[in-house]
């Protein structure tokens, strides 16, 4: 019986070598076969992308994208006719179309009509017959033919008529509210529907200052907050515990990021732009607040700008969002200052396309020198350039348009004619994620929930799919009802009636005691186990089946779970990563809790060790293959329950592993965990030689390389 059972476990063994073989040679062919991102191949300066986005995973990925706006024409003074402009410091536009230019160099407002012709220049001021200047101002905003002008300099917002009669200047509130100390510096204001303003000071880390219709002070507004972490929470708690009054003297203080724009939007809600040099990408640049300062769109992870530099990452400056518009529906764009490049994106935060650039000489149509600020003027941006001293247009091109028409009715849901739409889109261009997303949507309203699914993995959208996925399944469920409450009376009802045969027969289905004591581990663990030790009831060739289905069924579960779950990525799987996960960590542990335990009067045998962890690895197993099976079936939501049980099942695994190396060792459990313990550093301490061995390989390698070019050479 023996001889059968380990023939039998030998074809066993070598059948799943055999998927694992074909397994990790289709998982290379699928990461050496994956395309090359478009963007990183990008030969233009200022060529249109956008970025494909995983909700799940939150990584993105650039694409090309087919150009949704174009250069129109670069104003400058040779185009207008008139002295060259000294230095912009900002740009906006009014109801009519009109497009102001500040110039805070010299002091001076240029206004062109909606033809981009100079219609007027205020030089400056009036204001009780003196004449006023406003050299360093920063920021202009125009509503209702009021001009408000954010005179940085000189530590005030001047609020005059077209003509440059000052009707009022605001100055820092004489308030408790204020901070003592505060630095007035207006860099931007913004005035809503109801004259209320809205004041962005240089160096403000308290919000925006809001001024009431009647110029009184009302507090601060949409304040930044600093992200908090597990590990900053533990230095803070540690720092004030430990540290003396000198270190805390020179410790620095993490303060928010200053709002450097801020623009009413649709309904009043206030779109602020936030960003700080900083080495690693800050993130929630962009918040849209409500009338009360509350964030609606809780962004606060999400990096609205590049996920990486690919152009002129040598370069090695830092991006920063310093500029944003919205238009009447929503759209709203921000303008990377650092690279010159407008995010457009939808009142959802979806991004429609990316376009422009910088860092560079700025002479070819699109690109720029020093962008500073961005406006929309109708389907036009316009977007400031100081140092090249001139302003870009960027017109919508047709297929932009179609992309915003074809958004904005399917956010606000209107699906009954957007679906040609979307499909031209996609045959215009196939990398649109927003219209696979859009067709899903529609197939989802009308409840062709198949149509929506496929779309939905074609988007990479996995909300939309398991919400086609949710009304697939309840469609299925109402047609075969009968046939699946027959089909699981009849299931029980054959389990039922063969247990009571098999304990009435006393039918034994296994009949070797070695596979008897590894289907027993699971439940009777210290007796199991202690079969293992003490009557060499273990079998090393089933616990490495166990093992090697350990890795085959971790590596399925990374391809094969439910799409709604599923983040595999061929571009960046390993194959071998996941091997050393697995496999590796395994025999990791074994031979380092038998180098470990042979110094300490353990009496386990290295193969008594390796077979008890491997036995003790099935909950792992079970669990994984239960949550790939209930992963086709149910969706996310439903799924908590899943988590938890495959939760509980690696906590079981642990649990078994101790009671298994506790009894081959023969080890109390105060002893138990002192050599883990000591195992666990001595893996690390196995890993940091092989890491050193594998340097030297390297080095001796570049070395015998380099002799032997010598050699050659003489």
């Amino acid at each position: 019986m023996d001889q059968v059972f380990k023939k039998i476990a030998g074809t066993l063994m070598a059948g799943i070598m055999a998927l694992f073989l074909v397994l990790t040679g289709s998982m290379h062919v699928f990461a050496l076969s994956s395309p090359v991102s478009p963007i990183e191949s990008a030969q233009g300066p200022y060529e249109s992308y956008t970025y494909w986005y995983d909700s799940k995973t939150g990584q993105k990925e650039a694409v090309y994208c087919k150009p949704m706006y174009r250069v129109d024409r670069v104003i400058d003074g040779v185009a207008i006719g008139a002295a060259p402009f000294t230095t912009i410091s900002d740009i906006c536009t009014d109801e009519e179309h009109d497009t102001y230019l500040l110039d805070g160099t010299d002091s001076k407002v240029l206004i062109f009509d909606e033809k981009y012709e100079l219609k007027k220049e205020i030089t400056a001021f009036s204001y009780r017959g003196e004449k006023l200047t406003f050299r360093g101002a920063k920021g202009i905003v125009v509503k209702d033919k009021v001009l408000y002008v954010a005179d940085t300099e000189n530590a005030r917002v001047i609020i005059s008529d077209l003509e440059g009669v000052v009707k009022e200047i605001l100055t820092l509130p004489q308030s408790r509210l204020i901070p003592e100390g505060f630095a007035y510096k207006p860099i931007k204001v913004a005035v809503d529907s109801t004259n209320t303003i809205y004041v962005a000071s240089d160096g403000s880390y308290y919000g925006a200052i809001v001024y009431s219709p009647e110029k009184e002070f009302m507090g601060f507004f949409g304040a930044n907050t600093v992200p908090a972490s597990l590990s900053s929470v533990i230095n803070t708690v540690f720092d004030r515990l430990f540290s003396n009054d000198i270190k805390k003297g020179a410790s620095l203080l993490s303060l928010p990021y200053q709002i450097n724009d801020l623009v009413v939007g649709p309904d009043d809600f206030i779109y602020t732009a936030s960003a700080g040099n900083s080495s690693t990408y800050t993130n929630g640049q962009v918040h849209v607040l409500n009338p009360g300062g509350k964030d609606t769109i809780g962004k606060d992870s999400f990096n609205f700008a590049d996920t990486k530099i690919t152009i002129y990452a040598q370069m090695a400056q830092y991006q920063s969002i310093r500029s944003i518009d919205v238009d009447q529906d929503g759209f709203f764009y921000i303008l990377d200052v650092r690279y010159g490049r407008v995010f457009w994106y939808d009142k959802n935060c979806n991004l429609l396309c990316v376009f422009g650039g910088s860092v560079g000489s700025g002479t070819q149509r699109g690109t720029f020198v020093n962008s500073v600020a961005l406006a929309v003027n109708g389907d036009d941006l316009l977007v400031a350039d100081d140092a090249g001293n001139s302003f870009t247009v960027f017109s919508m091109t047709e297929y932009g348009a179609k992309v915003r028409n074809a958004q904005w009715k399917t956010i606000n849901g209107y699906f009954a004619d957007v679906e040609s739409e979307w499909e031209q889109i996609v045959r215009q261009d196939a990398n649109s994620q927003l219209a696979y997303c859009g067709l899903a949507k529609v197939a989802l309203a009308r409840k062709e929930y198949k149509t929506a699914m496929e779309y939905a993995k074609l988007a990479n959208e996995r909300t939309i799919y398991a919400k086609a996925f949710k009304g697939a399944r309840a469609k299925f469920a109402e047609k075969w009802f009968g046939a699946i409450v027959f089909a699981a009376v009849v299931a029980v009802a054959g389990l039922s009636f063969f247990f009571i045969v098999k304990r009435k027969k006393n039918i034994v289905l296994i009949q070797n005691e070695k596979a008897v004591v590894l289907k027993e581990s699971v439940f009777h663990p210290f007796r199991s186990f202690g079969a293992v030790k003490e009557k060499n009831m273990g079998s090393p060739v089933l616990a490495t089946v166990l093992l090697i289905l350990f890795y085959a069924v971790s590596a399925i579960s990374d391809v094969s779970f439910g799409f709604a779950y599923n983040s595999f990525n061929a571009n960046t799987y390993n194959s071998f990563y996941m091997f050393l996960r697995t496999v590796g960590l395994v025999v990791l542990w074994v031979i380092s809790n038998w180098l470990v335990c042979v110094l300490l009067g353990g009496i386990g045998k290295l193969k008594e060790i390796y077979t008890v962890t491997c036995y003790g690895l099935m909950p792992i197993i079970f669990s994984t293959l239960a949550g790939i099976l209930l992963s086709h079936i149910l969706v996310p939501d439903e799924f908590v329950f899943v988590s938890i049980f495959m939760s509980v099942c690696v906590g079981y695994s642990l649990f078994l592993i101790a009671v298994g190396t506790m009894r081959v060792h023969d080890y109390s459990f105060g002893k138990f965990l002192g050599t883990t313990v000591l195992s666990v550093i001595s893996m690390l301490i196995i890993l940091f030689l092989i890491f050193l061995i594998f340097l030297l390989a390297q080095q001796v390698y570049a070395w015998v390389v380099m002799v032997i070019k010598e050699i050659n050479m003489k």
